[in-house]
């Protein structure tokens, strides 16, 4: 089941489901995250099954004012792997497929 680590104070892992997840500062996204690095409506996360059963799960950046780097790199749309390590805004964090 795919996963999103947050390392804040303490790290927080949200399931990733089926769909759309949004992300951003604004209260009404799946995942809220309080940090004036973060755009009310930063980035999205879809995951769709596809024919075959095979996965995507694509992160798009929704032209937030700091960006979202994975593995360093800015990124705008990237289809995530295992592992990969995310900066959204300031808030850095983990994707995880088991």
């Amino acid at each position: 089941m795919p996963k999103l680590i947050i390392f804040s104070d303490s790290p927080t892992e949200f399931t990733i489901e089926v769909g759309s997840t949004s992300i951003g500062r604004d209260k009404s996204n799946d995942i809220s995250l309080n940090d004036s690095s973060i755009s009310k409506q930063h980035a999205l996360i879809t995951y769709q099954i596809m024919a075959g059963g095979q996965r995507n799960i694509i992160l798009t950046d929704l032209h937030s004012t700091n960006g979202t780097y994975v593995n360093g790199k800015m990124a705008t749309y990237h289809n995530l792997k295992d592992n990969d390590q995310l900066s959204i805004g300031q808030v850095h964090c983990a994707y995880i497929d088991e």
